[in-house]
C-alpha cells in the first residue's frame, strides 16, 4: 500500500515515466540518429568478421564512425591502451562503473609500458574486469586495426577468464574491432565496429542484443569515438576531479607557497591528464642526493637487530630472482606448494 496520497502517487509515477521516456528518447537519438557509419560501411565485410561467421550464420554488425584530425597511428595507439588494466574504456567511466559495474578509470596519456612491441599481443585478455568476464585480443595490426573477440564455443585461454553470454542464450560470440582508414592530410576515419551472433536465434536474444550493441552499446561507442577524437586532436581536458585533488593535496590552494609539481605552470602539468608512469626512469628524482638502491647485500641484518635470533642467514646466499614462468604458476595452482630453495643456484 502506498504511503503517498493517490494524487501524489500518480504524479510521481507520471514524472518517473516521463523521465524514463526522456532518457530512452535521448539514448535512441544519440545512438541511432547520430554517430553511425554509413550503410555501406556497416555492410562492408571487415577482416575480423570471420571470427563470428566461422561458427554462426546469423552474425549482425553495428558500426560507428568519426573523422579525426590526426594520423592513423596516433589513433591506433590510443586503442592499444584500452582495458580496465590499462587506460580505461575511453567512453563514459561514470556509466561504465555505475550501471555496468566495470572498474574503468580513464587515463588520457600515452604510457611507455603500454606502447612496447609486446605490450599487446594476440591472446592477451581484453579486460572488462578482474574477476573473469573477458574478451581476447586476436588481431593486432600496427597502425591499421585491433580486434578483441569472445565466443562461448571457444572460450578465452587464460585461467580465471570466462566467455560471457546473456541469460537465455546457449552460445554468444562478439568481435569488437577498431579500424583506421588513413585520409589525406594526416587525418583518419575511425570505424568502431561490433559483430555479434548468438544461439538460439529467437526473440529474446535478438532483443537483448539490439539493446546491447545498438542502444546502450551504441551510446558508449559513440561517446568513445568522441572522446578518442578529442584526445587525438589534443582537445581532451583534464578531469575536474583531478584538478580538485591537485589543488587540495598538491599545495596549490590554501596559500601553501609550494608548487604543485616540478612542471607547475607548464603544459607538462597543467594539461597532462595523468602521470607519465615511467618517465622518471630516465633520471629518478632521488638522484638529486643519492642513487636508487637495486641491490643491498646488508639486508636483512643478521646481527644486532630485532631479528638476529630468527633470521634465516643463508636464504639469500646463491639466490637470484627467478624468471617468471607460467608453467610454474600452473604447478602452484594445482599443487599449492612453492619450489624448495626457490631462486637458489643449482
Amino acid at each position: 500500500m502506498s504511503l503517498l496520497p493517490k494524487s501524489t502517487f500518480g504524479k510521481v509515477i507520471a514524472l518517473g515515466g516521463t523521465a524514463a521516456a526522456g532518457i530512452l528518447g535521448t539514448m535512441f537519438s544519440f545512438s541511432q540518429l547520430s554517430g553511425k557509419a554509413t550503410k555501406e560501411e556497416n555492410d562492408w565485410v571487415y577482416p575480423s568478421d570471420d571470427l563470428i561467421d566461422k561458427n554462426y550464420d546469423n552474425g549482425v554488425s553495428s558500426t560507428y564512425a568519426i573523422d579525426i584530425d590526426a594520423p592513423a597511428y596516433a589513433v591506433w595507439r590510443i586503442f592499444k591502451q584500452i582495458g580496465c588494466d590499462k587506460s580505461g574504456s575511453f567512453s563514459s567511466e561514470f556509466l561504465e562503473r555505475t550501471f555496468a559495474r566495470l572498474p574503468f578509470y580513464n587515463s588520457y596519456e600515452m604510457q611507455e609500458e603500454f606502447q612496447q612491441p609486446d605490450s599487446l599481443m594476440p591472446g592477451d585478455i581484453a579486460a572488462f574486469d578482474y574477476h573473469g568476464m573477458s574478451m581476447e585480443w586476436t588481431d593486432v595490426v600496427p597502425g591499421k586495426y585491433l580486434t578483441q573477440w569472445v565466443d562461448t564455443k571457444n572460450p578465452p585461454a587464460a585461467p580465471g577468464s570466462y566467455a560471457f553470454r546473456f541469460p537465455g542464450m546457449k552460445h554468444y560470440a562478439a568481435a569488437w574491432c577498431f579500424y583506421m582508414i588513413p585520409l589525406p592530410g594526416n587525418r583518419t576515419r575511425l570505424l568502431n565496429h561490433w559483430r555479434v551472433a548468438y544461439e538460439p536465434d529467437t526473440f529474446w536474444p535478438r532483443t537483448i542484443n539490439w539493446i546491447n550493441i545498438e542502444l546502450v552499446g551504441g551510446c558508449m561507442a559513440h561517446l568513445q569515438n568522441i572522446y578518442v577524437k578529442r584526445l587525438a586532436e589534443f582537445r581532451k581536458k583534464p578531469q575536474k576531479s583531478g584538478k580538485f585533488m591537485r589543488g587540495v593535496l598538491g599545495g596549490r590552494w590554501f596559500n601553501s607557497g609550494t608548487p604543485a609539481g616540478r612542471w607547475d605552470g607548464t603544459p607538462l602539468f597543467e594539461e597532462t591528464e595523468t602521470q607519465w608512469m615511467r618517465y622518471g626512469r630516465q633520471k629518478p628524482a632521488v638522484t638529486a642526493f643519492r642513487e636508487p638502491v637495486t641491490d643491498n647485500p646488508e639486508w636483512p641484518p643478521t646481527e644486532n637487530s630485532p631479528w638476529a635470533d630468527i633470521v634465516d642467514k643463508e636464504y639469500f646466499e646463491g639466490w637470484t630472482e627467478p624468471k617468471f614462468s607460467w608453467e610454474e604458476q600452473i604447478r602452484q595452482k594445482h599443487e599449492k606448494t612453492y619450489l624448495p630453495n626457490w631462486g637458489k643456484e643449482g
